[in-house]
């Protein structure tokens, strides 16, 4: 079975949202073995959208569109479909009826506004939606069906797992199944990994490896196919042992589990506690933490100590050691470390400090200071230990890089110490 992707929104052409539908529902039917051969970006238009439809249609067995399905004016993906396949829209009493109960008062103008996604092309079958008001539906269009979803990712997900997917399975008849393993690393660069895996794993049409970045984790996702479960997880098993064998300490993790769930695992399963104090991150390694399920058992709190007055008053570093030594430098994130610690009583101190740009420091020592130049610090115990990191990018992409090096480097620093019973 052959599918083909349709992006509806004028937001999305010109760059303003970015598309999180299309590659999710890639990447869910390609697991499945389908063949996902194309993504169609398309702007509110209606005859752009029919062109779209047209030309896709002499190649693909299944259409999947998201977007359009909304009450307004600009939504045309409904109107567009219908007219494409020679149908009139009617409405759809189950659809009505579930508006009735979201919105609450029928005299209001906002459920007249909604009953618009009540209706569907005529002989369609329509894909309800328990969230939202957008219905979907799926309609033949000779060649090929066409399946139309919301563009609101939380309620395209819900149709998608559980109308679509069982739709697709049974309407194919057979699926081959793939077996795919991710392991997460930080801290080695994408060329160099590719370079070392390229000796473990040897790609065939069966076997196959890629790699994706996200904010300096970098993810290797190993895929297998044509085979039975028991095969396919001896093989995976192999594989795994051998790339988690050259990579060593830069693996984080097997199981696709984020940096920030990895450390609260080592913290709870240590029974210890964590203070972090953040300068140039501005809060993101907290919110990393506290963004996992239950981190309130581990982490204690942090301190956004952004200007030197707030090192110096609630970290207690010393102004002497900032005039000396500079704010972005080892010795002042190893106070802030030890700060934080003391301060918020916990058993270990996270600190992070540097220049996330775009423009430099001014004035003083740290004038000097090239932008991406960050410093992370952790008090363990009696040792305070730093790392010296260069990162390059955007201010945000700068602040995310560093977050998840500051997590990265804690993970490290516990390995040796008091987390050598986790498994990670």
């Amino acid at each position: 079975m052959k599918i083909e992707l349709i992006s509806v929104g004028s937001e999305l052409v010109c760059g303003q949202v970015r598309d999180l539908n299309a590659p999710l529902v890639a990447s869910k039917l390609t697991e499945l073995g389908f063949n996902v051969v194309n993504h169609t970006i398309a702007n509110d238009n209606s005859e752009e959208l029919k062109f779209s439809l047209k030309s896709i249609l002499e190649r693909a067995d299944l259409i999947i569109i998201t977007g359009g399905l909304g009450p307004t004016k600009d939504d045309i993906t409904r109107e567009t479909v219908a007219d494409f396949c020679n149908v009139t829209l009617v409405s759809d009493e189950e659809s009505i009826n579930h508006i009735e109960n979201l919105t609450g008062n029928i005299h209001d103008q906002k459920y007249v506004n909604c009953l618009k996604q009540a209706r569907v092309p005529e002989g369609s079958t329509v894909i309800h939606n328990r969230t939202g008001t957008a219905q979907g539906f799926l309609i033949n269009a000779s060649q090929a069906n066409i399946i139309c979803l919301p563009g609101v990712h939380t309620e395209m997900v819900q149709m998608l797992e559980d109308w679509v997917i069982p739709y697709i399975l049974r309407e194919s008849g057979e699926s081959k199944k793939r077996y795919t393993r991710v392991i997460n690393t930080f801290g080695m660069s994408e060329s160099i990994l590719d370079e070392k895996i390229q000796r473990i794993i040897k790609a065939d049409k069966y076997l196959s490896y890629s790699t994706l970045v996200s904010n300096g984790v970098v993810s290797i996702r190993t895929t297998l196919c044509n085979t039975d479960k028991i095969n396919a997880d001896s093989i995976l098993d192999k594989i795994e042992e051998e790339i988690c064998r050259e990579l060593g300490a830069f693996v984080f993790s097997r199981h696709e589990e984020s940096l920030e769930n990895i450390i609260s695992k080592i913290f709870k399963e240590n029974a210890i506690t964590l203070a972090v104090a953040e300068s140039c991150t501005g809060g993101l390694v907290s919110n990393l933490l506290t963004n996992v399920q239950g981190s309130s058992v581990f982490f204690l709190g942090g301190i956004v100590s952004y200007s030197n007055k707030v090192k110096e008053n609630l970290l207690n570093v010393s102004g002497k050691l900032i005039r000396e030594f500079g704010v972005i430098s080892s010795e002042v994130a190893k106070a802030m470390a030890y700060g934080a610690r003391e301060r918020i009583q916990a058993d270990i101190g996270l600190a992070v400090t540097g220049i996330a740009g775009p423009t430099g420091i001014e004035g003083g020592i740290d004038q000097k200071r090239p932008v991406g130049l960050v410093y992370v610090a952790t008090a363990i115990n009696d040792d305070l230990e730093c790392k010296e990191y260069r990162f390059f990018g955007s201010r945000l992409e700068i602040k995310k890089r560093a977050a998840n090096a500051a997590l990265n480097t804690l993970r490290l620093s516990l390995s040796g110490k008091v987390a050598k019973r986790c498994k990670y």
